[in-house]
Formats: structure tokens, sequence, C-alpha cells
């Protein structure tokens, strides 16, 4: 059980956690939600042991490993990625290395062997039922599952971009098995096909969790119930997905909303009636209410606090040709590499459309060809009639110039129609006031620097726009004010992502871009994630000719190169079995070859050995056929 109590945390003279308390059971799974700087993140490290509160206390039984992967976790550069990834998991390396050291120790001993065996024999007992002996299994499991091809488990960490590091700390944490678990923003860098394996991953594990994070549909997916963080305290709801606490948040304000409007009510009358009869024959009354009105006063009940959230449209669009845009067999290629080949498609007004596929498949490649921001290798981009296009890349708020405020960042791109204070005007619908609108953009987070991108969005009309990852860096009231706008926008919106939430709501027509083309599917994510379940479910109904023949692991492995990467790390791990195995029996043959200095039981020993040596031919015969078929793959 994690208990938090009382918790107090200031920053500069501003309270960040006040008497902040929760309770999470074992093996439950939390999502911990409050808008950005809310001070989400610092709760986490004070339970992690990062930090510490100014007050309170965090309550854990004993010897519960807590693991915390941060925003920015980091990697130990000038190790493989597999070496990395195994360091979770020292203390099994540290039996297995105090397993070698006593197989050696009874190799050279001349007496008390069946000590050293009976040492032997528990600390490989721990080793065994610990996964010791399914470890590199499990780590070719999660690296597969993060999206690490077989080849990378060699590759040196700093030879990964900080997206894939983020990915490696990741596999790292959950190797390390804790029995708490806290992750921010785990999402994070993660593409669609490695987000939907770590959704599954969590729901699996039986670790406690609690889970920061902007991703809507991975909290309605694998959270329990909700925590909220408001204005340093924390709001506990009923069991249930993030959706369920949506609903109920909702409720609560609308109740809360009656109880105070119907308070002012009674505190207005009771005013009056003070008012009119503080004088006279009913003044002994009026004082009688002024009491009643100071216990009004006191039980008052706020009206819910409306957060700051982002207000904005999107200039009315000009009229634009049936046909949008439209690729004709585009081929893109970066020297050697080819992201891009042979894709036709059109794009038809007032269409939306959402790309996804996985990280590097081209997505942000086909989207610069759609915006013009690049050209094709070979065949033909082209806009339709009267297409005015407004682009915004993944890394948009990173082309802004630090050395500007957030008001010249903007009035600098504006028209000249624009004067300043329709700039500040904009800026305020952005949640940037008064002297905020001048703070240097180097000083901005990255939530701040989206906001100033997306401002600069809204500075000419425009009928296409093309958005790649709008939604990084956002919180999630944030998101949702976007997505309010996009579903008002009307033109034409193609629109990269891996929100899957995003594209349920506003997606007519997903594209999926993977292997260098793109595969169109009508409607939105679900009907999407329901046509891909549909195809597989097709695809594994084989109908066999008579006679019936299953298929062989070498033609499973032909075909299917998941299964191939599959086999490598059985064979792998087979391997790693011959040879414990085969070690296993040296040990007890040594303690048979000299009797008069084994003084156990030597009708088990020689139980043991007979049982051991059917094993190791067992393993071997396993060994051999894993072989067999990954030659026969290659």
């Amino acid at each position: 059980m994690l208990r938090l109590e009382h918790l107090r945390k200031d920053y500069g003279g501003q309270r960040v956690l006040d008497d902040t308390s929760l309770v999470l059971k074992p093996g439950e799974r939390a999502a911990l939600v409050a808008p950005n700087g809310a001070g989400k993140s610092t709760l986490l490290k004070i339970v992690a042991g990062l930090e510490h509160a100014d007050s309170g206390r965090v309550t854990l039984p004993q010897g519960t490993v807590v693991g915390y992967l941060a925003q920015d976790a980091g990697v130990q550069p000038g190790r493989s990625l597999h070496d990395e990834v195994l360091s979770a998991v020292a203390d099994l390396l540290g039996i297995e290395e105090s397993m070698r050291a006593v197989e050696r120790q009874i190799s050279e001993a001349e007496h008390d062997l069946e000590a050293l065996v009976h040492q032997h024999a528990d600390l490989q007992e721990q080793f065994e039922r610990r996964g010791g002996y399914a470890i590199e299994a499990e780590i070719g499991r999660v690296l597969s599952g993060l999206g690490f091809a077989d080849a990378d488990r060699g590759r040196q960490t700093q030879e990964f971009s900080g997206g894939w590091q983020m990915r490696i700390a990741l596999a790292r944490l959950l190797l390390g098995r804790p029995d708490v678990l806290l992750l921010d923003e785990p999402t994070n860098h993660l593409d669609l096909a490695a987000t939907e394996w770590l959704e599954e991953y969590v729901k699996s594990s039986r670790a406690t969790m609690l889970i920061v994070s902007h991703d809507r549909y991975f909290l309605d997916s694998v959270v329990q119930r909700v925590f909220e963080l408001r204005q340093g305290r924390i709001e506990t709801f009923p069991p249930g997905n993030y959706s369920a606490y949506r609903a109920e948040r909702a409720r609560r304000d609308d109740a809360q909303g009656i109880i105070a409007e119907r308070q002012q009510e009674e505190i207005e009358r009771v005013e009056a009636y003070i008012r009119r009869y503080k004088e006279g024959n009913r003044a002994t009354m009026a004082k009688s209410r002024e009491k009643m009105l100071a216990r009004l006063e006191a039980q008052r009940v706020s009206t819910p606090r409306a957060e700051r959230v982002v207000k904005f449209t999107f200039p009315a669009c000009p009229p634009s040709g049936r046909e949008v845009i439209s690729l004709s067999h585009a081929r893109r290629a970066y020297a050697e590499r080819t992201v891009l080949e042979d894709v036709s498609l059109v794009i038809e007004r007032a269409e939306r459309v959402a790309l996804i596929g996985p990280n590097g498949a081209g997505k942000s490649t086909l989207l610069r060809l759609l915006a013009g921001k690049d050209r094709p290798t070979r065949g033909a981009a082209s806009l339709g009639i009267g297409v005015r296009p407004a682009y915004f890349a993944q890394d948009q708020a990173e082309h802004l110039d630090p050395a500007n405020t957030i008001f010249d960042e903007v009035y600098e791109a504006a028209p000249a129609s624009w004067d300043i204070q329709a700039v500040r005007d904009l800026l305020g619908r952005f949640l940037f006031s008064g002297g905020d609108q001048f703070k240097s953009v180097a000083t901005l987070s990255g939530g701040e620097r989206s906001r100033v991108a997306l401002a600069k969005l809204l500075l000419r009309p425009n009928n296409l726009l093309l958005l790649d990852e709008p939604t990084n860096h956002l919180d999630i009231a944030t998101r949702e004010r976007l997505e309010d706008t996009l579903s008002a926008y009307q033109g034409t919106l193609v629109v990269a992502t891996h929100d899957r939430y995003l594209v349920n709501r506003l997606a007519s027509k997903v594209i999926e871009v993977a292997d260098g083309g793109i595969k169109m599917y009508p409607g939105t994510y679900a009907d999407y994630h329901r046509a891909k379940a549909a195809a597989a479910a097709a695809a594994s109904v084989e109908i066999a000719p008579p006679p019936p023949r299953a298929p062989t692991m070498t033609s499973r492995a032909e075909q299917d190169p998941a299964v191939r990467r599959r086999l490598a790390a059985d064979l792998r791990e087979a391997e790693r079995q011959v040879t414990l195995a085969e070690e296993r029996l040296r040990v007890v043959e040594a303690a048979l070859s000299d009797p008069a200095r084994y003084s156990g039981d030597l009708a088990a020993l020689g139980h043991e050995h007979a049982t051991l040596r059917d094993e190791v031919e067992r393993l071997t015969a396993r060994w051999a056929e894993l072989a067999e078929a990954a030659e026969g793959a290659a």
C-alpha cells in the first residue's frame, strides 16, 4: 500500500502541495490528473524519494521497491542497449555470479562438499524463482514490444535519439519489476504499436501504479481510479477510468454550482430583510438575521472554479475547389533511404484525414509533401484551385526565435493589417496576458512554446490545415479545446498524430503509413482498429488442403519477421538453459566422483544425476530444433 499523508511543498514562496493525501491499495493502478504546472511531477518525485516534502509523510511497506520514470529519464552512455536494460536486474546477475563462484569452489574443494552443494542448490532455486533463466527472453519481449529490433541490442545507448533513449529507460524500468511504478508521461515518444503493447503490459502487471499522462485513451484503457490534484490538494473519485472521472467531475461541478446559487439567493434574501427592518419595530429580528447571515457566509460553498483554457477559432475559410490536394505515384528518398514509394492519393474539400503509423514510417514526410514543404523525388504533388494551406511541423515550437519576446514572435509574423492590440488580444486567448506577453521565448516551457506556435497559425485565413503532432506538450484541457476548435473548422484537415482520442473525435478517414506505402480506412480510430483486428483474424484462419499439414517452425519464421525475432530470442534462451543444466550436472558428477567426501544421501544424489542427464538431453534436442529452424529462416 502507498499512503501520502498531509504533504506540503513550497517553491519560491508558492504553495504547490497543500495538505495532499491519498491512499493506493496493492496492485491498484491510478491516474493523477491536473493542469500543467500544478505539481504532478513534484508529487511523483517526492514518492520516489528524489525530493522531500516540507511536511507530511510518505508511507510504504518495508522492503517496497519503487520505480520512477521521469519525463526526461536518461540512460548510461558507453553501454550497449542490452547491457543498459540488463542493469535493471543487477540482483539477479549477482545471484548468478554467486552460483558461478560456488561452482568453482566445488570443483576445487577437498572437504565440506555437501555444504557447497546445498548452497549452490539454494542459489539456483532463488535464480529460477526470480525468473533468472527466462530473463533473456523477457528482455527480448520488452525490447520488441517497445519497437527495438534485434540488431539494436549491440548499439551504444548514445547512438539513439532522445525519444528512443526514453524507450530504453522505460524498458529498463519495466524489467526491474518494482513493487510501485511511478510513470510520468510514459507514452511520450511511443508510436501506436508500442503504446498498445505498453497498455497490455501495464494491465497484466501486479505492480501498484501512479500514472501521470495526457494520453486520455491510454488512461481509459489502464487506470482503475483517478486522483485530481486541484489547488494543491487531492480530490478522490470513485473507482473507474478517465472517462468515468470526467463524468463524475462534471456532476460534482454541476451540483456545487446549484448549491452555491441557492446559497447566494438565501444570502441576498436575508440581506434584503436586514436592510428593510434594521430600524423600527423589527430591529431585534433583523439583529437575529445578521447572525444567520454570518453563519450562511461561513458555510458558503464557492462556485466551481473554472480553469483557464485557451479560447480561439480559426478565421473563416476562403473557398476552394473540390479536389484539395493530390499525390500521383510519389516517391521520396533521402540519399540511399527510400521513405515513400509509389504513393497516390486524393484529398477532397472538408475531409478530415488522420495519418498514423510507426515512428519513422514516413508520416511527417508525407505531410511535408502534402503541404508543399518538400518535393517528391519522383511523381507529382499538387494543390487544388484556391487552396491556402497552413502547416504546423512536429518541431514547430523549436523554430521560434529564442531572442524574441512572445509578443515580438507573433507580431513579426502577423500581416500588416494586424495592429498591436489585435496581437495582444490573440495572445490573451492563448493564456498569455499582461506582462507574460513580454517574456522571452527562451524561458518558455514546451507547452507554452506550442501555444505560441498555434497562435501563429491564426494570423492568416486558410482552408487546409496540415498538423504534425499538434497535441505534443499540451495538457488535457488545452488538447480538448484544440479538438473543439478543429471540430468546428470548416476547411480540410490532415493531421499526423499518435493521439487516438483526437483521431476518434475528428477523423473521417485514417491513412496508415507503413513499409513505404499507405493504406486507407474510412472512419475513426475505433473503426480502423476494428478493421485491423478483423483482417488479422481472417489472416489467421487457414484452410489447409488434405492431407492436413501443420506449418513448420521454419516456414512460419520465413513468413513472419516477428516470428523470426522470437525464434532468435528462444534460441538464445535455449542455449543458456543447456549451459546451466550442464554446469549443474558437472557439480553433481563432481560430488559422485568422490563419495568419501560427500556425507549426504548418495541415492538422492544419484537420482538427481539421472534426472539432470535426461534434462540435458531434452534441452539439447530443443536447442537443435530451434537452431535448425533459425538457420532455415535466415
